[in-house]
């Protein structure tokens, strides 16, 4: 019955094709000073140690580290309630509270961060550490590749890239601007060195399409 069909769709080239087939290979052109969001989480998927609490926010930067390899599925939250953006940094905040041991990794866009940015006080006040990485693409993203879908001007959901590093120290906390993912294995180890919560800064490019957010808008629904 249904355990000997579930059975046998688990096997070694199943397993293989999961480990090894890329998950999006298309072509785009990046924008000079930006990050491909593909190259950018592969790099940072390789320099997070693996039993790290891994949270994704809503979005259309989401899909990128929902694809992350090789770690264990009850570790790695995903909010997609209703579609709503900005609650993965407050989510976050409560799992750093439950770890204290600062293992923590939450990924968000920017749109969702600077709606809960506040919260990066309650991370001080509350000795709350956790690394945030934001997927910095210097505005709503889904709206972004919606509006150029339709024909019309993005600028409503266009807000320029704010610089996260700077909002960290700001608030007290550690904070870097990523320009190359080569330098995330430093930066990973400067942040398990010392006590404080720190974000990193990726600036991605907003020329790359999710596969999930091209499919959507090939099907007429955005």
């Amino acid at each position: 019955g249904q355990r000997t069909a579930a059975a046998s769709i688990r096997s070694a080239e199943t397993a293989r094709l999961i480990r090894e087939t890329p998950d999006d290979n298309r072509d785009f052109t990046v924008a000079p000073g930006t990050l491909d969001p593909r190259a950018a989480i592969a790099a940072l998927d390789a320099a997070v140690p693996r039993d790290f609490t891994t949270i994704e926010g809503a979005g259309h930067s989401s899909f990128w580290p929902c694809v992350m390899r090789g770690r264990n599925a009850y570790n790695h939250i995903a909010l997609k309630g209703f579609g709503a953006i900005g609650n993965a940094l407050c989510f976050a905040a409560g799992a750093a509270a439950a770890r204290r041991d600062g293992r923590v990794l939450v990924i968000d866009g920017d749109g969702g961060v600077m709606m809960h940015i506040q919260e990066l006080e309650t991370l001080r006040r509350e000795g709350l550490k956790l690394l945030l990485v934001v997927l910095n693409d210097g505005g709503y993203g889904a709206e972004i590749h919606k509006m150029r879908k339709e024909g019309i001007s993005e600028a409503g959901a266009v807000f320029g890239r704010p610089d996260f590093a700077a909002i960290a120290r700001g608030f007290g906390l550690a904070g870097a601007t990523v320009a190359d993912p080569d330098d995330l294995p430093r930066l990973m180890e400067e942040y398990l060195a010392q006590d404080l919560p720190m974000i990193w800064d990726l600036p991605i490019s907003d020329l790359v399409v999710s596969p999930r957010m091209e499919s959507a808008l090939r099907r007429g629904k955005p």
